[in-house]
């Protein structure tokens, strides 16, 4: 997977305030996890770490991260572990950044994408596709990371489906759902009968009913 740069400051100041005033100048407070070491409060661009976000990895990237501690610089490879939004704007409030190393594996969710619908037969007979996983978890070396996992249904028919052990991950990477779990299915179309038709008409019909009663 492509590295992403990305640039961030040790924060001096912690706390509400700080953080409030932070945002307003055009940045976002953080914080760099890592195992074996405290976490280190950071701030980082919005307008990069928007960037960041709407890359094509998305929260799945591997960012080369260069922190900037008064005049000393250090390089450490991260992964976004959270992100926190406000809940009525698109407004990023807080970001969680998780340290990673080249050489050790990490468990990670990735999306699944569903290709060849146009050639799907079940879908052209009138099946509908029923998504049943949109990601899976996968373990891998942080290099590793795939962008998605494809699963194809151009061969499926109507009341076929297929099961994560059908999915064709990438050398180095394994994935941990079930085996048997299912990921995607065509499901044969809904019939509605001629009594749930007279039902339906039924109660359409119903509010007009009243309307007319009410009138002098």
């Amino acid at each position: 997977m492509e590295e992403i740069k990305l640039k961030a400051a040790v924060r001096k100041e912690t706390g509400k305030g700080p953080a409030r005033r932070a945002r307003l100048a055009g940045e976002i407070p953080g914080v760099l996890y890592g195992p074996g070491t405290e976490p280190v409060p950071l701030l980082v661009k919005s307008k990069d770490l928007m960037e960041v976000l709407y890359h094509e990895g998305g929260l799945s990237a591997l960012i080369n991260l260069e922190i900037k501690a008064g005049r000393e610089k250090k390089n450490q490879l991260v992964m976004i572990k959270e992100v926190q939004k406000h809940l009525l704007k698109d407004m990023v409030l807080h970001v969680d950044f998780l340290g990673v190393a080249r050489e050790r594996k990490i468990t990670i969710r990735v999306p699944v994408v569903v290709t060849g619908e146009e050639k799907s037969e079940g879908i052209k007979e009138g099946g509908i596709v029923q998504h049943n996983l949109w990601e899976v978890e996968v373990e891998c070396l942080p290099t590793d990371i795939p962008e998605s996992l494809p699963v194809d249904i151009s061969q499926l028919n109507i009341g076929q489906h297929l099961l994560v052990s059908d999915l064709q991950p990438p050398a180095g990477v394994t994935v941990l759902n079930p085996p048997d779990e299912i990921v995607t299915a065509i499901l044969a179309p809904r019939i509605v009968t001629a009594e749930e038709e007279a039902e339906e008409e039924e109660v359409a019909a119903a509010p007009e009913a009243e309307e007319t009663e009410e009138q002098p």
